[in-house]
């Protein structure tokens, strides 16, 4: 699916970007202009300085004005997108009391429930067509983890795909909202699709996943230049960088992709390779590398920070 990077935006999509642009004589990127104005907005920490993770994961714990949602994108499969959702979505369920739901925005290859080891007995579009009227009428169509995390296919085993348009989702979404303090989405691979535009519009924060790599660094730097030029410029404020290790011995790509991407000031979190997760198999959180589960914790606490700033 193309990112259109060319696009041209309506006339006051850059909003917060051309006040930047004005400040900045040298003609630096958008992402990087953007990214100046993270670090005013969110100060140093945002900028990739040091954070006090315990500060961040009792921040995980407050309680929410409405419904968090934090959608996970990438701009192609195979990043690590369901992989990453997957991690964020249970971290953060463990972090509070109330319920938390992961939900697949991928109709097509969605792979959210299998990562998660739960066969849901129903799909979001049949969620939409019952019209629940209670929590216990809800629960009926939804999955749960042995943690407690709820989980809620776009389509249900055995189902024919069928794609999955912005209307059906936002429905589902709103009746959702009313029993869970969070939604971790794990969107259809690209960004310019109609499902995938209107999901981003309505993120209080956004976990962008791309493949520790160069390549995966720059395709990435488009991306957010991309997002900058199309009326997203506000959910910048509010991104999250994971670059994910696809091999055990990455060998200097991972640090190179990272540094690319931390000029601009965004937060970057490096997420390395694990064996157990390379399985492509139901994740089972003890069993996941010390390592790995400490960066996956840094990305759900920055994003659900962030996601706490959002009106």
């Amino acid at each position: 699916m193309s990112l259109a990077p060319n696009a041209s935006p309506p006339p006051d999509a850059y909003g917060n970007v051309n006040e930047l642009a004005r400040r900045n004589p040298h003609g630096d990127p958008v992402a990087r202009r953007v990214g100046r104005g993270v670090r005013r907005a969110m100060g140093a920490s945002a900028a990739g300085q040091a954070r006090d993770l315990a500060q961040l994961t009792a921040q995980m714990g407050v309680a929410v004005p409405s419904c968090r949602r934090i959608a996970v994108t990438s701009i192609r499969g195979g990043a690590g997108k369901s992989t990453v959702a997957a991690l964020v979505a249970g971290i953060v369920r463990q972090h509070r009391s109330d319920r938390v739901i992961a939900v697949d925005a991928d109709p097509g290859l969605g792979s959210l429930p299998l990562r998660l080891g739960v066969n849901a007995p129903s799909s979001l579009r049949h969620l939409v067509a019952a019209r629940p009227q209670t929590w216990d009428e809800t629960a009926a169509y939804l999955g749960r983890t042995q943690e407690g995390l709820f989980v809620l296919p776009a389509t249900s085993r055995g189902m024919v795909a069928v794609e999955l348009d912005h209307q059906t989702f936002q429905t589902a979404t709103a009746q959702l909202g009313r029993y869970f303090s969070t939604s971790v989405i794990d969107c259809g691979g690209g960004l310019s699709g109609e499902l995938q535009r209107g999901i981003l519009a309505g993120a209080h924060a956004q976990v962008f996943v791309a493949p520790g790599t160069v390549d995966g660094a720059l395709s990435a730097r488009a991306a957010l230049n991309w997002f900058a030029q199309t009326g997203l410029t506000a959910l910048l404020y509010r991104t999250v960088i994971a670059l994910v290790a696809h091999t055990p011995n990455p060998d200097a790509d991972l640090e190179r992709a990272r540094q690319m991407l931390s000029v601009g000031g965004f937060p970057v979190v490096q997420i390395p390779f694990d064996r157990h997760l390379a399985l492509g198999i139901s994740i089972a959180p003890e069993r996941v590398g010390a390592a790995t589960r400490a960066a996956a914790t840094r990305v759900a606490a920055d994003a659900f920070v962030r996601a706490l700033d959002a009106p």
